[in-house]
């Protein structure tokens, strides 16, 4: 498995010791990290620029992810540009947050709404397929999100069957279910994972993450948290994923700090796995 790093949390880290980007990646790079996640937001203003500051890193991009509408908006013009996008940027696979519905939407109004979701990732699918590109959806931590339980997905992965799923180990607790019991679910269509830990211990300057029962979720270097991270590396390599692990924890105090330890814990854990 190759680590990957949310580009944010470069640009975050950057923020918060004074060091350019170009010498963050290079830290990065050391850690053992040799790939990015990208917001489609973060290259749209220059995606050229971009490209040739993750060539001079050493770092590839191993998925993208957006936002999108697609509930409301019947046109997929955007996800069609932005697959491009993640062509030209060299990346294996998009994630697409399709819409959110709002919670005092009634019953036909969200049946719609995932109607128009499901049209559009089987359009974005069909048109990705001819790059190699895999369109992916995750457990988005939101309670406007539906698709934020491994059920939730399941019904968008009958809807579209060239879907993936981007496994994202601390979300499913957002909604108060076992992320080992989603796996099990969701295993067969996974094609990437996002390793985010979570603390249940209050981290100075850290906001944390209200999930719905109220908990309060706040970022954790991964392995350090309270999610089963290993056990659900362990059951990645033994369905085979050979794929990435991301390395994910927004809003964190010390985003230097957590990626190094992530990546450390991350290297570790593949040597243990792999003899």
């Amino acid at each position: 498995m190759q680590i990957s790093v949310f580009y944010n949390h470069i640009v975050t880290a950057s923020k918060q010791t004074g060091l350019p980007l170009p010498e963050v990646l290079g830290l990065a790079r050391g850690y053992g990290i040799q790939a990015v996640e990208l917001d489609l937001d973060e290259v749209q203003p220059n995606p050229e620029a971009m490209k040739k500051l993750l060539e001079q890193a050493g770092m590839s991009v191993a998925s993208m992810y957006a936002f999108f509408d697609f509930g409301n908006a019947s046109d997929v013009q955007p996800g069609l540009a932005f697959i491009d996008t993640a062509e030209f940027l060299g990346a294996g696979k998009v994630l697409v947050i399709p819409g959110f519905t709002g919670e005092s939407a009634d019953q036909e109004l969200r049946k719609r709404s995932l109607r128009h979701m499901a049209a559009a990732l089987r359009e974005m699918c069909e048109y990705a397929e001819r790059t190699g590109i895999v369109v992916t959806m995750e457990d988005f931590d939101d309670s406007r999100a539906p698709f934020s339980t491994s059920e939730e997905l399941l019904w968008f992965l009958n809807e579209v069957p060239k879907l993936g799923i981007t496994f994202d180990t601390g979300n499913f607790i957002y909604r108060g279910e076992d992320a080992l019991e989603a796996f099990e679910k969701l295993k067969s269509r996974i094609v990437h994972v996002h390793c985010k830990d979570r603390s249940l211990e209050e981290h100075p300057g850290e906001v944390p993450k209200i999930s719905t029962d109220g908990t309060r979720l706040f970022p954790s270097p991964v392995g350090s948290g309270c999610i089963p991270v290993q056990e659900i590396l362990e059951r990645l390599v033994a369905i085979g994923y050979k794929n990435t692990a991301a390395i994910e924890h927004f809003d964190a105090a010390d985003q230097l700090a957590y990626m190094k330890q992530s990546a450390q814990w991350l290297q570790a854990k593949f040597n243990q796995l792999q003899t």
